[in-house]
């Protein structure tokens, strides 16, 4: 290039002066090597600036997809450098389904996410297989913000720094583009919004009822509160919504934006809507109203109790914060296994079955207070649950009546 020759034709500047003094030669010669040095420095800065203007840095926003991990969205960082034909996304949110113990690993809050860097056409390939849209967000950045956001980009790409562990709300792939922009003076908002972090998941679960029953089964009573614009960008839809808005220095942070893919809506059945957990429960406690047989109590107290096991184990053992405090487990609680060995012995324990009444009637005190809200689906597993535990306590009544008699 042009200014690489200018400094090899500096570099080759001949030291003779007209001298016959060799002290004054020798100075002559120290001068004019520091004015090298000066042009060389005032080219490498000019250059800088020069191919500065030929990067260009943006954001991608993918839609969300039919995968349990993909269903929130997702967000990539691109950069382009026009000079040198680079097109390159900087993924924050990779993992490895074959790792070992991952969803151990996952459900201890152990899970290592890492950072890779793929072609960009690589990038929209895959998600225009998925059917899912590409959105790009082109930044307004000037020289210096340029080089600021590339160097924390490539330092938090070094070995040491490009693994990082996952947490849902505190730390994912939106949220370290939130915060890769945050360090380049970025200052997003953080007022209260009149929706909790609940409300923002939930948001996204509507066609997919039964993998929402599930998120609210295992979250606990902390995403009740209401979220804030700074952590709602969790969620890489509210991350753009949120770079649309945003300032950098007193000019707009998005200088444009496009759809990079272009996809065909296509409706299709969805399963789980049609037999969703809310109708499901509805038909079975209708059914067991009339009909409610040993073998199907022993179903569902092992099938609650479990749950219940389960919901305590993460509460006490998970390092995701958003699982701690879960009020599910007083409905859905590791009680209900007493309940097993009674059941095969065709027995009852009057006190069991009224704890786990008053169980259930706390639920929905709790649910109405907004204490902690539950999913919809569980209104007629809290039925089938009444049911089971009122009949056990007519039962004892009844073993109680007769040993009075006798």
């Amino acid at each position: 290039s042009e200014w690489l020759a200018v400094i090899c034709t500096l570099l080759a500047i001949p030291e003779t002066v007209a001298s016959n003094d060799e002290e004054n030669l020798q100075k002559k010669r120290t001068e004019l090597k520091l004015k090298n040095l000066i042009l060389i420095i005032l080219l490498l800065i000019s250059h800088s600036s020069f191919s500065s203007d030929k990067i260009e840095i943006s954001i991608l926003t993918c839609s969300p997809g039919q995968e349990s991990y993909s269903v929130f969205g997702h967000t990539a960082i691109r950069v382009i450098n026009k000079e040198i034909h680079t097109d390159k996304v900087y993924n924050f949110g990779m993992f490895d389904f074959n790792a070992p113990n991952f969803e151990y690993n996952f459900l201890k809050g152990k899970l290592e996410y890492f950072k890779g860097i793929q072609r960009t056409s690589d990038f929209i390939k895959s998600y225009t297989y998925e059917k899912r849209i590409v959105t790009e967000q082109i930044l307004n950045l000037n020289e210096q913000e340029k080089i600021e956001f590339l160097n924390r980009l490539d330092f938090l790409y070094r070995p040491e720094n490009k693994f990082y562990l996952y947490s849902f709300l505190g730390r994912n792939c939106s949220t370290e583009t939130r915060d890769l922009l945050s360090y380049i003076g970025v200052d997003f908002q953080n007022q209260e919004l009149k929706k909790s972090n609940r409300n923002l998941i939930n948001s996204y679960l509507y066609e997919m009822p039964w993998l929402k029953l599930g998120i609210n089964l295992v979250l606990g009573k902390s995403l009740d509160k209401n979220s804030t614009h700074n952590q709602s960008m969790f969620l890489p839809d509210y991350l753009q919504k949120e770079i649309s808005v945003s300032k950098l220095n007193g000019n707009k942070l998005v200088k444009s934006e496009q759809q990079l893919n272009s996809i065909k809506s296509r409706s299709q059945l969805n399963i789980q809507q049609i037999l969703s957990p809310l109708l499901v429960f509805s038909f079975l406690a209708l059914c067991f109203l009339f009909w409610f047989p040993k073998s199907v109590k022993i179903i569902i107290s092992f099938s609650i109790g479990l749950m219940g096991f389960f919901i305590f184990v993460l509460w006490m053992f998970s390092g995701h914060e958003e699982v701690k405090f879960n009020l599910n487990i007083i409905w859905c609680n590791p009680f209900y296994l007493l309940y097993i060995p009674f059941l095969v012995k065709n027995k009852t324990n009057r006190k069991l079955s009224l704890m786990l009444v008053i169980t259930l009637i706390g639920s929905v005190v709790i649910w109405i207070l907004r204490i902690q809200l539950f999913d919809i689906s569980i209104l007629p597993i809290f039925f089938i649950l009444g049911i089971l535990n009122l009949q056990e306590l007519r039962k004892s009544k009844v073993e109680r009546n007769l040993k009075l008699a006798s």
